[in-house]
């Protein structure tokens, strides 16, 4: 193997070149949090961090925040990380509060345990949220780069894997990865469970691998999305994958050609399925037990309770954020599909490209006929290339499933704007722009014609987590 240059053949070493790249882009984002001024446009970080004994006014306020570890924490708890660090503190009190994962909120106050502070108990957890989504981007950047060589069934030195992982590095969601927020441990519970699915794939054309080790990948899988559906409800879209490989075996099954080992891939693709479900419907069943199970006559009952499906997570997100189908189609969010249109539109073309088949090698049409040695010889190894290929477009059909409800969902009933930062999940997109990248091939779905658009794309994302870098520490929109 060449020598490691990290600035001019970083593909040499790609996990020294990703962890440089890490570093350096996380250096960039910090110094970012620090510089935003304080206390932002809102104050709510503020009164959260200090409101206990703050007697300064806002006017003083700068005397009463002069060191870069205070401005950096209060930048980092912005929006949705107020919820997460304080139901980690003190658990959930608010009704409006188990909208934001249970499971990563008992995390954070797990790993504040190790982060003592004898002045502020939540200072503990703002800086335990924050370890925690540095070092899950950091492995998820890892893992997305070992799914990449798996699904393409490439070498270490993959340029297309190297490119991929890196684009996950600057992804627009920016300041989100490094904040105390769920993303970036989804992306790592997602990256994961597509990881052994694809490794699943892979054991099944390994003829002499073990049955069980097949099942091993693919309940392994199924644990992973559960966990991140505890994390992020649209973790539930990763079950479509499962779903898919259950159509496929239906129509066998009903003219009994399944066999055991396919009755055996069916029940422990249910399972796999099922453990999705009970990821998401865990928390909701402690919610369920609080507000609803506990309930006296003389307490009153939420009107959640009584729904065919009590989920206390849904009825948050519609009551107190009116989160519903077309309900953020106003004139006045309109700056807002805007700004989530060009997401929106990698999410949709890269799916596309992938169900269409023009995301991964092409199958071979014709094979030699073994006439002699040689031949033969290279009709095992182009069969060999063909059963790849033929995995390769399996798998991302699969895995682009999730992608493309995710982007659909986004745009009819979530606050879409959201899209610049959950996609950051999903890993089809990044592997989209990675092949236009390398290979100089278009990034759209019925045009042949070359173009720049990939080069656009990465220029953007960067910019994108730039402002919106600087728009999060300052506690300003979008969000």
């Amino acid at each position: 193997m060449s020598a490691w240059k990290p600035f001019s053949r970083p593909s040499n070493d790609p996990i020294k070149s990703l962890v440089l790249i890490f570093v350096l882009w996380k250096f960039v984002l910090v110094l970012l949090a620090v510089a935003s001024p304080l206390p932002g446009y809102d104050t709510s970080s503020l009164i959260l961090t200090r409101g206990h004994h703050l007697h300064a006014s806002h006017r003083n306020f700068h005397s009463e925040f002069c060191t870069t570890r205070e401005r950096l924490a209060i930048n980092l708890v912005r929006w949705d990380a107020i919820y997460f660090v304080k139901a980690a503190e003190r658990g959930y009190v608010n009704e409006q509060e188990w909208a934001f994962s249970w499971v990563f909120a008992r995390l954070i106050a797990f790993v504040a345990s190790y982060f003592p502070s004898p002045e502020h108990a939540l200072e503990s957890c703002i800086w335990a949220g924050v370890f925690i989504s540095h070092v899950s981007h950091l492995l998820s950047v890892l893992v997305l780069h070992r799914l990449f060589i798996a699904v393409r069934n490439e070498t270490q030195n993959s340029k297309i894997a190297f490119v991929g992982a890196v684009l996950h590095i600057i992804s627009p969601a920016g300041l989100f990865l490094s904040a105390p927020y769920g993303e970036s441990l989804f992306s790592l519970l997602n990256f994961s469970g597509m990881l052994l699915y694809v490794n699943h794939h892979r054991a099944r054309q390994d003829r002499s691998s073990w049955d069980v080790l097949q099942d091993y990948y693919l309940i392994g899988s199924g644990c992973c999305f559960a966990l991140a559906a505890s994390i992020r409800s649209n973790g539930l879209l990763s079950g479509l994958i499962f779903v898919y490989d259950v159509a496929t075996l239906i129509p066998p099954l009903l003219r009994f050609r399944l066999g055991l080992n396919g009755l055996r891939r069916l029940v422990v693709t249910v399972a796999a399925g099922l453990s999705i479900a009970l990821g998401f419907l865990g928390p909701q069943w402690l919610a369920y037990e609080e507000f609803c199970a506990a309930a006296t006559p003389n307490r009153h009952v939420r009107p959640w309770c009584t729904n065919l499906f009590p989920s206390i997570y849904s009825w948050a997100q519609g009551h107190y954020w009116d989160v519903g189908f077309l309900q953020y189609w106003t004139l006045s969010n309109v700056p807002l599909f805007l700004i989530a249109a060009p997401m929106l539109w990698l999410l949709v073309q890269s799916s596309f490209m992938a169900l269409s088949g023009r995301l991964q090698a092409q199958a071979l049409d014709a094979l030699p006929s073994p006439r002699n040695s040689v031949v033969r010889q290279k009709t095992l190894e182009l069969r060999e290339i063909s059963d790849s290929s033929d995995i390769e477009r399996r798998c991302l059909r699969r895995l682009a499933l999730p992608q493309l409800v995710l982007a659909v969902t986004a745009f009819a009933s979530f606050h879409v704007q959201i899209i610049n930062r959950i996609s950051s999940g999903y890993p089809i997109w990044y592997l989209a722009i990675a092949i236009s990248l390398v290979n100089g091939t278009p990034l759209h779905t019925f045009d042949k014609a070359q173009n720049n658009a990939s080069h656009l794309v990465v220029r953007w994302m960067a910019s994108y987590a730039i402002i919106q870098g600087g728009l999060y520490a300052s506690f300003l929109p979008p969000a």
